[in-house]
Protein backbone atom coordinates (compact mmCIF):
# COMPACT_ATOMS: atom_id res chain seq x y z
CA UNK A 1 0.00 0.00 0.00
CA UNK A 2 1.77 3.05 -1.61
CA UNK A 3 1.84 6.07 0.86
CA UNK A 4 3.76 8.42 -0.46
CA UNK A 5 2.95 9.55 -4.44
CA UNK A 6 4.58 12.22 -6.28
CA UNK A 7 2.57 12.77 -9.84
CA UNK A 8 1.28 14.87 -12.01
CA UNK A 9 -2.83 15.37 -11.71
CA UNK A 10 -4.56 16.81 -14.27
CA UNK A 11 -8.86 17.70 -13.90
CA UNK A 12 -11.37 18.28 -16.19
CA UNK A 13 -15.08 19.03 -15.67
CA UNK A 14 -17.45 17.07 -17.70
CA UNK A 15 -21.21 17.09 -18.19
CA UNK A 16 -23.39 12.97 -17.73
CA UNK A 17 -23.49 12.83 -21.35
CA UNK A 18 -19.48 13.39 -22.27
CA UNK A 19 -18.18 11.24 -18.72
CA UNK A 20 -20.57 8.10 -20.44
CA UNK A 21 -19.16 8.43 -24.02
CA UNK A 22 -15.63 9.14 -22.92
CA UNK A 23 -15.95 5.92 -20.11
CA UNK A 24 -16.65 3.54 -23.37
CA UNK A 25 -13.91 4.71 -25.20
CA UNK A 26 -11.86 4.51 -22.37
CA UNK A 27 -12.63 0.84 -21.60
CA UNK A 28 -10.29 -0.68 -24.23
CA UNK A 29 -7.08 1.03 -22.61
CA UNK A 30 -8.27 1.07 -19.22
CA UNK A 31 -9.80 -1.33 -16.43
CA UNK A 32 -11.37 -0.72 -12.96
CA UNK A 33 -8.94 -0.98 -10.12
CA UNK A 34 -9.70 -3.85 -7.76
CA UNK A 35 -11.75 -2.00 -4.84
CA UNK A 36 -14.15 -1.26 -6.91
CA UNK A 37 -14.13 -3.80 -9.45
CA UNK A 38 -15.19 -5.87 -6.38
CA UNK A 39 -17.74 -3.76 -5.51
CA UNK A 40 -21.49 -4.24 -6.79
CA UNK A 41 -22.05 -0.86 -8.57
CA UNK A 42 -18.18 -0.49 -9.88
CA UNK A 43 -17.73 2.30 -8.03
CA UNK A 44 -16.72 3.32 -4.64
CA UNK A 45 -17.09 6.55 -2.13
CA UNK A 46 -14.62 8.34 -0.85
CA UNK A 47 -14.80 10.52 2.74
CA UNK A 48 -12.80 13.45 3.49
CA UNK A 49 -12.88 15.64 6.21
CA UNK A 50 -10.68 19.30 5.59
CA UNK A 51 -9.01 20.77 8.33
CA UNK A 52 -8.22 24.93 8.33
CA UNK A 53 -7.60 27.73 10.35
CA UNK A 54 -10.59 29.69 11.46
CA UNK A 55 -10.41 32.13 8.72
CA UNK A 56 -9.67 29.19 5.99
CA UNK A 57 -5.90 29.74 5.70
CA UNK A 58 -5.77 26.75 2.67
CA UNK A 59 -8.95 27.78 1.24
CA UNK A 60 -7.64 31.30 0.57
CA UNK A 61 -4.20 30.05 -0.56
CA UNK A 62 -6.10 28.16 -3.42
CA UNK A 63 -8.44 31.23 -4.22
CA UNK A 64 -5.37 33.32 -4.36
CA UNK A 65 -3.57 31.29 -6.69
CA UNK A 66 -0.43 30.12 -4.55
CA UNK A 67 1.58 27.85 -6.56
CA UNK A 68 2.69 25.72 -3.59
CA UNK A 69 0.43 25.36 -0.65
CA UNK A 70 -0.92 22.02 1.13
CA UNK A 71 -4.28 20.71 2.55
CA UNK A 72 -4.57 18.37 5.49
CA UNK A 73 -7.94 15.80 5.56
CA UNK A 74 -8.68 12.48 7.20
CA UNK A 75 -9.69 10.16 4.81
CA UNK A 76 -11.96 6.87 4.43
CA UNK A 77 -13.52 5.09 1.33
CA UNK A 78 -16.54 2.75 1.15
CA UNK A 79 -18.01 0.44 -0.73
CA UNK A 80 -21.64 -0.84 -1.20
CA UNK A 81 -22.26 0.85 1.93
CA UNK A 82 -19.48 -0.44 4.02
CA UNK A 83 -16.12 1.25 5.70
CA UNK A 84 -12.82 -0.50 3.53
CA UNK A 85 -11.43 -0.86 7.10
CA UNK A 86 -8.71 1.88 6.05
CA UNK A 87 -8.53 5.42 7.45
CA UNK A 88 -5.81 7.52 6.86
CA UNK A 89 -4.51 11.01 7.85
CA UNK A 90 -2.89 13.02 5.28
CA UNK A 91 -0.66 16.29 3.66
CA UNK A 92 -1.39 16.59 0.44
CA UNK A 93 1.07 19.58 -1.12
CA UNK A 94 0.62 21.13 -4.61
CA UNK A 95 3.83 22.16 -6.06
CA UNK A 96 2.51 23.92 -9.77
CA UNK A 97 1.02 21.06 -11.54
CA UNK A 98 3.10 18.28 -9.18
CA UNK A 99 1.17 16.67 -6.47
CA UNK A 100 2.57 15.18 -3.59
CA UNK A 101 0.85 13.10 -0.78
CA UNK A 102 1.99 11.79 2.22
CA UNK A 103 -0.47 9.35 4.47
CA UNK A 104 -0.14 6.92 7.19
CA UNK A 105 -3.12 4.35 8.93
CA UNK A 106 -4.78 4.93 11.08
CA UNK A 107 -6.24 2.70 13.70
CA UNK A 108 -10.04 2.16 15.07
CA UNK A 109 -8.45 3.84 18.37
CA UNK A 110 -6.12 6.34 17.03
CA UNK A 111 -8.65 7.52 14.91
CA UNK A 112 -11.12 8.25 17.89
CA UNK A 113 -9.00 9.27 20.10
CA UNK A 114 -7.92 12.15 17.49
CA UNK A 115 -11.36 13.21 16.45
CA UNK A 116 -11.20 13.41 20.31
CA UNK A 117 -8.63 15.61 21.02
CA UNK A 118 -7.78 16.74 17.50
CA UNK A 119 -3.98 16.04 18.01
CA UNK A 120 -1.76 13.04 18.39
CA UNK A 121 -1.61 13.46 22.15
CA UNK A 122 -1.14 10.12 22.48
CA UNK A 123 3.27 9.64 23.67
CA UNK A 124 5.10 7.45 20.86
CA UNK A 125 1.94 7.08 18.94
CA UNK A 126 3.89 7.31 15.49
CA UNK A 127 3.91 3.78 14.36
CA UNK A 128 7.46 4.47 11.88
CA UNK A 129 9.80 7.61 10.68
CA UNK A 130 7.13 8.39 7.98
CA UNK A 131 4.16 8.36 10.38
CA UNK A 132 6.54 11.14 12.75
CA UNK A 133 7.38 13.49 10.54
CA UNK A 134 3.53 13.95 8.86
CA UNK A 135 2.55 14.34 12.94
CA UNK A 136 5.23 16.81 13.17
CA UNK A 137 4.42 18.93 10.32
CA UNK A 138 0.47 18.44 11.69
CA UNK A 139 0.86 19.90 14.81
CA UNK A 140 2.89 23.34 13.58
CA UNK A 141 0.24 23.69 11.49
CA UNK A 142 -2.04 23.29 14.10
CA UNK A 143 -0.55 25.62 16.75
CA UNK A 144 0.67 27.77 14.25
CA UNK A 145 -3.06 28.35 12.48
CA UNK A 146 -5.31 27.19 15.16
CA UNK A 147 -6.64 24.33 12.47
CA UNK A 148 -9.77 22.36 13.40
CA UNK A 149 -12.41 20.35 10.69
CA UNK A 150 -14.31 22.31 8.70
CA UNK A 151 -15.95 20.14 6.07
CA UNK A 152 -16.73 16.82 5.21
CA UNK A 153 -16.64 16.12 1.34
CA UNK A 154 -18.22 12.91 0.00
CA UNK A 155 -18.54 11.39 -3.62
CA UNK A 156 -18.55 8.39 -5.88
CA UNK A 157 -15.32 7.77 -7.15
CA UNK A 158 -14.95 5.14 -10.70
CA UNK A 159 -11.40 4.25 -10.93
CA UNK A 160 -9.49 3.08 -13.84
CA UNK A 161 -5.94 2.05 -14.18
CA UNK A 162 -4.35 1.79 -17.47
CA UNK A 163 -3.80 -1.66 -18.78
CA UNK A 164 -0.42 -0.91 -20.66
CA UNK A 165 0.94 1.26 -18.11
CA UNK A 166 -0.12 1.56 -14.77
CA UNK A 167 1.19 4.42 -13.63
CA UNK A 168 -1.63 6.17 -15.56
CA UNK A 169 -4.64 6.36 -13.49
CA UNK A 170 -7.96 8.10 -14.32
CA UNK A 171 -10.61 9.19 -12.32
CA UNK A 172 -14.88 9.79 -12.55
CA UNK A 173 -15.71 11.95 -9.32
CA UNK A 174 -19.47 12.40 -8.92
CA UNK A 175 -22.57 12.69 -6.75
CA UNK A 176 -19.96 15.45 -4.40
CA UNK A 177 -21.89 16.52 -1.48
CA UNK A 178 -20.38 18.13 1.67
CA UNK A 179 -21.22 19.38 5.17
CA UNK A 180 -19.83 20.66 8.08
CA UNK A 181 -18.96 17.94 10.82
CA UNK A 182 -16.25 17.57 13.10
CA UNK A 183 -16.20 13.45 12.17
CA UNK A 184 -15.22 11.52 9.32
CA UNK A 185 -17.94 8.79 9.03
CA UNK A 186 -20.94 11.48 9.44
CA UNK A 187 -22.25 11.68 6.10
CA UNK A 188 -26.33 12.50 6.82
CA UNK A 189 -28.02 15.53 5.24
CA UNK A 190 -25.29 16.71 3.45
CA UNK A 191 -26.09 18.90 0.71
CA UNK A 192 -24.92 18.77 -3.02
CA UNK A 193 -22.01 20.33 -4.58
CA UNK A 194 -21.80 19.48 -7.64
CA UNK A 195 -25.21 17.60 -8.75
CA UNK A 196 -24.78 16.98 -12.32
CA UNK A 197 -21.28 17.22 -13.41
CA UNK A 198 -18.22 15.00 -13.47
CA UNK A 199 -14.81 15.45 -12.23
CA UNK A 200 -11.91 13.74 -14.63
CA UNK A 201 -8.91 13.69 -13.06
CA UNK A 202 -6.30 12.12 -15.09
CA UNK A 203 -2.75 10.69 -12.89
CA UNK A 204 0.40 9.98 -14.44
CA UNK A 205 4.06 10.06 -14.29
CA UNK A 206 6.06 11.01 -17.34
CA UNK A 207 4.15 11.63 -20.16
CA UNK A 208 0.37 11.72 -21.36
CA UNK A 209 -0.87 8.87 -22.76
CA UNK A 210 -2.10 8.96 -26.81
CA UNK A 211 -5.27 7.96 -25.99
CA UNK A 212 -6.15 10.20 -23.62
CA UNK A 213 -5.11 13.31 -25.53
CA UNK A 214 -7.11 12.24 -28.21
CA UNK A 215 -10.27 12.31 -26.18
CA UNK A 216 -8.99 15.70 -24.88
CA UNK A 217 -8.45 17.28 -28.53
CA UNK A 218 -11.76 15.39 -29.42
CA UNK A 219 -14.53 16.92 -26.89
CA UNK A 220 -12.40 20.07 -27.00
CA UNK A 221 -11.56 19.75 -22.33
CA UNK A 222 -10.19 22.08 -21.34
CA UNK A 223 -7.92 21.79 -17.90
CA UNK A 224 -9.34 23.31 -15.11
CA UNK A 225 -8.21 23.73 -11.13
CA UNK A 226 -10.95 22.24 -9.77
CA UNK A 227 -10.88 21.69 -5.83
CA UNK A 228 -13.36 19.93 -4.43
CA UNK A 229 -12.66 21.13 -1.20
CA UNK A 230 -13.14 24.69 -2.16
CA UNK A 231 -16.16 23.68 -3.57
CA UNK A 232 -17.37 21.93 -0.95
CA UNK A 233 -16.55 25.08 1.90
CA UNK A 234 -18.56 27.68 -0.56
CA UNK A 235 -21.57 25.58 -0.03
CA UNK A 236 -21.80 25.39 3.14
CA UNK A 237 -20.07 28.66 4.81
CA UNK A 238 -20.55 32.42 2.99
CA UNK A 239 -16.72 32.50 1.47
CA UNK A 240 -17.23 34.24 -1.92
CA UNK A 241 -18.99 37.03 0.83
CA UNK A 242 -15.85 37.02 2.45
CA UNK A 243 -14.01 37.14 -0.26
CA UNK A 244 -15.67 39.94 -1.87
CA UNK A 245 -15.58 42.27 1.06
CA UNK A 246 -12.02 41.38 1.24
CA UNK A 247 -11.24 42.32 -2.26
CA UNK A 248 -13.55 45.25 -1.93
CA UNK A 249 -11.86 46.37 0.85
CA UNK A 250 -8.18 45.83 -1.10
CA UNK A 251 -9.27 47.66 -4.41
CA UNK A 252 -11.04 50.30 -2.42
CA UNK A 253 -7.60 50.84 -0.49
CA UNK A 254 -5.71 51.15 -3.77
CA UNK A 255 -7.99 53.47 -5.40
CA UNK A 256 -7.37 55.80 -2.09
CA UNK A 257 -3.25 55.57 -2.80
CA UNK A 258 -3.74 56.18 -6.23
Amino acid sequence: MKLHFQRFEFKYLLSWQEFQKIRGQLKRYVSLDGFARNSADGFYEVLSLYYDSPKFYYYNEKIDGVKIRKKIRLRAYRADGALAGNIFFEIKRKCDSVILKDRFLLTEDAYNNFIHHQNFAEPGFAPDKNAQRIIEEYEYERCRRSLQPQVLVSYCREPYLGRFNKNFRVTFDYNIKAKTSRALLDTSHSRDVLKDGVVMEVKFNGKLPYYIKDIIERYNLERMAYSKYCHAAESCYLLPDLNFSRNYFFNSANILLT
